[in-house]
């Protein structure tokens, strides 16, 4: 009796590899040699993960029966980094990374990062910077305050310059004059290559 009591006791605490590994359920090589394919995966409230075969688990026997297992805590030694002291990181196989560390939190992947908001997004910082080959907006787009293109800028559509319109990106007012090739001015039907001068009664390519 005090053998199988001992032996129950031994049993209560044990490690194993992960053979096989489901969301809830994972199947354990124990040190002992024994197979175990029914042991419980317990998760932290709002984390959860599926580890890889091959990691290590640590799990505890309910009452020493080897039958009635959970896994308490499984680690993957292959897929770990060094921290400092005081930091967090969520990590995976793949090259995703969250880390909270002494400057700040750094977010990596190395696919697709996907942002879905049903409502709002708001962001609040001193300086955003977007390094990207191409940026595209597809909504109704305000900015409030001075705006700075370094480079060429192209409209297809209307562009409003202080209750002024062109269409298609044509000439806004202009500091330090304006070149036109090809092209002319109408303004209320007058055009400023070819109009008529009251005075004259004549036709002028050029207003003088």
């Amino acid at each position: 009796m005090s053998e199988v009591l001992m032996n129950r006791i031994k049993n209560i605490f044990g490690t194993g590899l992960a053979t096989r590994v489901e969301t809830g359920i994972v199947q354990l090589k124990l040190a002992t040699g024994i197979l175990n394919d029914r042991i419980k995966r317990v998760h932290n409230y709002g984390f959860m993960s599926r580890p890889l075969p091959g990691a290590k688990g640590y799990t505890l026997f309910i009452g020493g029966d080897t039958s009635r297992g959970i896994a308490v805590c499984i680690e993957d030694e292959r897929h770990q980094m060094e921290l400092a002291p005081g930091d967090v990181a969520m990590l995976d196989d793949k090259g995703n990374l969250i880390h909270f560390h002494s400057g700040g939190i750094k977010v990596i992947t190395k696919q697709t990062f996907d942002l879905t908001a049903s409502k709002d997004v708001n962001i609040s910082c001193k300086n955003a910077t977007i390094d990207a080959t191409k940026t595209t907006i597809n909504s109704e787009t305000e900015i409030n305050g001075n705006t700075t293109i370094n480079g060429n800028a192209n409209i297809t559509g209307i562009c409003a310059v202080g209750g002024l319109a062109a269409i298609g990106g044509g000439a806004v007012p202009a500091t330090g004059g304006m070149t036109m090739t090809g092209g002319d001015i109408t303004a209320d039907g007058i055009s400023f290559k070819y109009h008529f001068h009251i005075e004259t009664g004549e036709q002028t390519g050029w207003a003088q």
